[in-house]
C-alpha cells in the first residue's frame, strides 16, 4: 500500500544493479534488432533479383520499423547512461 513512499528510500546500490541489468537487456535487443534489419536487407535484395517487388518493399518497411525500434532502444539506453552518472556523481560527493 505504500510502496510508492518507500521507492525513493531504495540505497543507490541497488539503483546502480538495477540500471546495470536494464543497460544488458537493451544492449541484446539492440543486437536482435541489428540482425533483423540485415536479415530483411537480405530478404528484400533477393525478392528484388527475383523480380517480387512487392514482397522486397514488405521487407524494407519492416527494415524501417526495426530501425524506428533501434533508435528508441538508443535514446532508452543514452537515459540510463545519464542515471548512472548522476548516481555515481552522488555517490561521490557523499
Amino acid at each position: 500500500m505504500f510502496s510508492w513512499i518507500l521507492r525513493g528510500c531504495r540505497d543507490e546500490c541497488s539503483a546502480t544493479d538495477q540500471l546495470k541489468q536494464a543497460r544488458d537487456v537493451f544492449v541484446a535487443k539492440e543486437a536482435v534488432l541489428q540482425k533483423k534489419i540485415s536479415q530483411e536487407m537480405e530478404r528484400a535484395k533477393e525478392f528484388t533479383k527475383s523480380g517480387n517487388k512487392q514482397a522486397a518493399m514488405q521487407c524494407l518497411k519492416r527494415k524501417k520499423y526495426y530501425e524506428s525500434q533501434m533508435n528508441q532502444v538508443g535514446s532508452v539506453q543514452l537515459r540510463i547512461n545519464t542515471k548512472e552518472k548522476m548516481i555515481a556523481d552522488n555517490m561521490g560527493t557523499k
